[in-house]
């Protein structure tokens, strides 16, 4: 079969279609037996330089391996289906480009009906996509984004493989909403629509231990005109950098926290306790350095139970810990000091061994504009007195530095 003729009303109008159109023998180098204007403006070459330089044959264009491409050919031809498939051509600059290609065999002639699209844009978009995901997946942060309406749009493999996010939230406030420490999720979206970056902590325990502590940060991202189209939320591990033993935030987050609470939330009530075992190094002297650290995690354990939703711990010192109760009265704070002193609560089964833990425990309430080193110090002020007064007790910090034994508990 040789060239093609068309009357003049259709090739005006192939000409005007914004597409190579094209129709190709079904050999293995597609020879043109005709081709639309807009197909030569695509490559470069006038029509017939075309002809005396390639002898029309299309597959001479194209950069990607060819076998392949012949391969799916046949093999929808067999299958009876139409061609659909991208590849990469070159024009006559040497510039390199994506086509996406849509033909319809015909039996009779054994040709094809060929519709060619320019795609780089859109290619160079799809790999400028992969690659940011290639490097959002291999980051050691969590990245979680949503939409304006707190729509997940895209979690990446850190996200994904994290053990204590649920695998089937929908939603930022489904997936993080009742883990925040001391703020609302409203109030972090609201805050980052005005522009800011917000920084907030979200903590996830199972059976009294914890098992994820993190570091966020709500980034706003906004498109070329400045407004905001969606969240980013950057996830830092924290429990990594945490005690050992118990997982509790270090001494530095704790302050951080006490800080952040206290300028977010003025008119809260706010205490601070501080537990010591009692006679924790002839537990060690006399049972062995594992059953103290045993020892150690099953206080944690019991201590983590009487927090609040946004209530923070610490592990202070080798056998002390800080533990700031907010939003709640001291009648509280007391009675769960109650709990964690009970006499059922005292004797612990270590491997063939039952070992009595008591504890000593001083309480401190925050006055207006005190600072945390402030109220630590009468936290410890009324620890002190409670280990002058024989231990295994309660004190508060009271009025004029008074300590108040509480003997009851």
């Amino acid at each position: 079969m040789g060239k093609v003729s068309l009357d003049n009303r259709v090739v005006n109008i192939l000409n005007r279609i914004h597409a190579g159109v094209l129709y190709c023998k079904n050999d293995e180098y597609s020879t043109i037996l005709y081709a639309n204007d807009f197909f030569y403006q695509m490559i470069g070459y006038e029509k017939d330089e075309f002809a005396i330089l390639f002898s029309n044959r299309f597959a001479d264009l194209v950069v990607d391996d060819v076998s392949h491409i012949l391969a799916s050919i046949s093999e929808h031809i067999a299958q009876g289906k139409d061609l659909d498939i991208d590849y990469r051509m070159r024009n006559k600059k040497g510039e390199i480009f994506w086509v996406h290609d849509t033909a319809k065999y015909e039996y009779e002639n054994d040709c094809w009906y060929v519709t060619i699209m320019d795609i780089t844009e859109m290619k160079s978009i799809e790999y400028e996509r992969e690659r940011l995901e290639f490097y959002l997946n291999n980051m050691p942060n969590k990245i979680v984004i949503c939409d304006k309406n707190e729509a997940i749009v895209y979690k990446n493999k850190c996200v994904e493989e994290c053990i204590y996010y649920d695998k089937e939230a929908s939603s930022l406030q489904q997936l993080i909403g009742d883990n925040i420490l001391g703020r609302q999720l409203d109030d972090i979206l609201k805050q980052a629509s005005g522009g800011d970056i917000v920084e907030y902590e979200t903590r996830y325990q199972e059976n009294g231990i914890f098992v994820g502590h993190d570091k966020n940060r709500m980034i706003p991202i906004k498109n070329q005109n400045d407004e905001i189209i969606s969240y980013m939320q950057v996830s830092e591990d924290l429990l990594n950098k945490t005690d050992g033993l118990t997982h509790f935030p270090t001494r530095p987050m704790f302050e951080y926290y006490y800080n952040y609470f206290v300028k977010a939330h003025r008119d809260k009530p706010v205490h601070l306790m501080i537990l010591d075992v009692d006679e924790f190094k002839k537990i060690n002297d006399t049972y062995g350095h594992h059953i103290g650290d045993e020892v150690i995690r099953s206080t944690g354990h019991k201590l983590t139970a009487v927090l609040g939703k946004e209530d923070y711990i610490c592990r202070f010192g080798g056998d002390e810990f800080l533990i700031l109760f907010v939003d709640q009265g001291i009648d509280i704070v007391l009675e769960k000091c109650r709990y964690i002193l009970s006499i059922q609560s005292r004797y612990l089964q270590m491997e063939d061994k039952v070992i009595e833990v008591n504890y000593s425990v001083g309480i401190a309430s925050r006055e207006e504009n005190e600072n945390y080193k402030e109220l630590l110090e009468k936290a410890d002020k009324a620890l002190y007195h409670v280990k002058e007064n024989g231990k295994g007790g309660v004190m508060i910090y009271g009025e004029g530095g008074k300590c108040v034994m509480k003997s009851e508990i």
